[in-house]
């Protein structure tokens, strides 16, 4: 190789400098994401006193029987301040109630002027990758799915006639439902139907395509996606995680695996990006979060948890994680607060140098849920507690080692970490509040906590242990009853018990006050809608019993009471 002169030396080296301070220069004014946080909503045109203008009939009665109310976190931010925002030259991704302000894409020059805005009290820096859309061709687009509350219509309790008769139905999958009870939950009848799931996900790769999915889509139990990534509906092209993860809850292909609530209907959220780890992801979850308040999901499951980033500096310490610090932690508690169950991974940090739970895990009231292998013993890498503050966690663990999960290919095979310990954990708890609605969401996670193996002496490792269904049900029945479920809130409701009803014993309803003393009609339906038994009662007193329906053969039926005098209008009941 020819040297090379002094002169060529000087020209080179002038050439490199110059060309490294133009991508300087270009790297300071290339446009990042912030969230914009303001002071006030002032000038919001939304009202605590119509709340059905921002949250679905869905959402509100989730609130109601839980005797939560609105509030004005829940207000949306105000339109004024956003076109403000918007009139600086920043491209708006997406507004948030709970935070009171706007994710934005915008270059510093443009973050000059909007922190000088008068109504703005912060704006953090979110990520420092290419912005996954140009900002001209977000500007062009709309997105309908996000205006409004987009309610779509929930079946209720009314079975989808998927067939579960034996253990071989269930296949490999047999293990890591039966550890928990649910196999002799989904025998009871509960799987799931009637209750809504948000999972929030890095993707939901062929889920449409796949035939283990296929009863959601024909009975449309898919009731929408949306992937806050790329601001699109679109994402069954995305990423693999998604997929295996929702099949811990909704598989059903009988005899390779069942999911542990195969009949609930489902939103499919993709907030995180597989390919990079930025703080933005956090808002995204956040967005994904109050939508999912919105549209009037029961239960969230997120496997997803962070405590490092691709920029060091937004990297979280272990002292963060006292549930308050995270955002993503502070999103979680606000969905917890509105009265969803919010099931988070541990994390699969245990076999590293950090070890502990990671956001949103360490939020007080996440049920976050470690691994264990089919053994029942931990798995070496769920993440450990407690939280820097010293709460217990993890609350819970299922399997997660070598758990069950549908591939890309639709064939069933083994997968490890929290990831899929939660939400074999999510089905559960989500057939369980649906075979017990009176319970409002902190009720349902105190209830599994105490039917736990180490309910008595939780630890760092296991928390309160593995749950059983069986256990939970009991405490319900022995707590509760008939009459103890129609007491506060629930007053004025109906009861059917025993439920399920066994051979010589007679169902009876055991009425609330607004029923006592009414004219009554009861119907009975079954699964085809076709109405089998009409009853008279000319003066409800506190209870009703019905020996007519124990010549109705074994099956599930809807019972429902005319007039309707409280919200709830149907019971299930089950002749076994």
């Amino acid at each position: 190789m020819a040297k090379m002169n002094l002169k060529n030396k000087i020209i080179l080296s002038f050439l490199f400098f110059f060309l490294l301070g133009q991508g300087v220069e270009a790297q300071s004014s290339r446009a990042l994401k912030y969230f914009i946080s303001f002071k006030d909503k002032a000038t919001t045109k939304y009202s605590l006193s119509s709340p059905q203008t921002f949250l679905s009939a869905r959402a509100i009665s989730r609130r109601q029987k839980q005797q939560i109310p609105v509030t004005e976190r829940d207000l949306p931010v105000s339109q004024t301040y956003i076109d403000q925002v918007k009139a600086t030259g920043a491209v708006v991704w997406y507004s948030s109630r709970w935070m009171n302000g706007v994710l934005i894409e915008a270059t510093p020059a443009v973050l000059k002027k909007i922190q000088a805005l008068s109504f703005v009290k912060g704006a953090p820096i979110l990520t420092k990758s290419k912005a996954t859309e140009e900002p001209e061709n977000l500007r062009k687009r709309t997105f309908t799915y996000l205006s409004g509350t987009n309610e779509q219509k929930v079946e209720d309790g009314t079975r989808s006639g998927l067939v579960i008769e034996q253990m071989e139905d269930y296949g490999k999958s047999f293990g890591q439902v039966s550890m928990l009870g649910a196999d002799e939950m989904h025998q009871s009848g509960h799987r799931g139907q009637g209750m809504v799931v948000a999972i929030f996900d890095a993707g939901f790769n062929n889920v449409d395509e796949i035939p283990a999915f296929k009863h959601l889509f024909k009975e449309q139990r898919i009731l929408g996606t949306y992937d806050f990534v790329k601001h699109e509906e679109s994402v069954f092209e995305d990423d693999d995680h998604g997929r295996m993860v929702l099949s811990c809850i909704a598989a059903y292909d009988r005899g390779q695996m069942i999911g542990t609530a195969p009949e609930a209907s489902f939103y499919l959220f993709r907030t995180e990006d597989a390919y990079s780890e930025y703080r933005v992801e956090e808002y995204n979850w956040l967005v994904a979060a109050e939508k999912a308040d919105s549209l009037g999901v029961d239960v969230i499951n997120s496997s997803l948890g962070y405590n490092n980033f691709d920029d060091a500096t937004m990297s979280y310490r272990y002292e963060d994680m006292d549930g308050k610090t995270a955002i993503i932690s502070q999103a979680a508690e606000f969905a917890s607060e509105v009265g969803m169950i919010v099931v988070s991974s541990a994390g699969n940090e245990g076999g590293n140098k950090w070890k502990y739970i990671t956001a949103p895990a360490d939020a007080p009231s996440v049920l976050s849920v470690g691994a264990v292998t089919s053994k029942q013993k931990i798995a070496y890498f769920s993440s450990r507690g407690n939280t820097s503050d010293g709460r217990i966690k993890p609350d819970l663990v299922a399997q997660g080692q070598s758990t069950r999960v549908v591939k890309r290919d639709g064939s069933v095979g083994a997968a490890s970490g929290t990831s899929f310990s939660a939400p074999v954990m999510c089905g559960l708890v989500t057939s369980f509040w649906g075979a017990n609605p009176q319970l409002t969401s902190r009720q349902v996670v105190s209830y599994l906590k105490r039917a736990g193996s180490q309910s008595v002496r939780p630890d760092s490792t296991y928390g309160y242990g593995l749950p059983s269904y069986i256990t939970a049900q009991n405490l319900v029945n022995r707590e509760l009853g008939p009459y103890g479920l129609l007491t506060g809130k629930n007053a004025n409701a109906f009861q059917v018990f025993p439920n399920p009803v066994e051979a010589g014993n007679i169902p009876t309803i055991a009425w609330g006050a607004n029923y006592q003393p009414k004219a009554l009609e009861i119907q009975v339906f079954d699964n085809a809608a076709r109405k089998l038994v009409t009853i008279k009662v000319n003066k409800a007193g506190k209870e009703t019993t019905l020996p007519m329906l124990n010549q109705l053969p074994k099956g599930e039926y809807l019972i429902q009471v005319n007039p309707a005098l409280s919200d709830q209008r149907t019971a299930k009941l089950i002749i076994q």
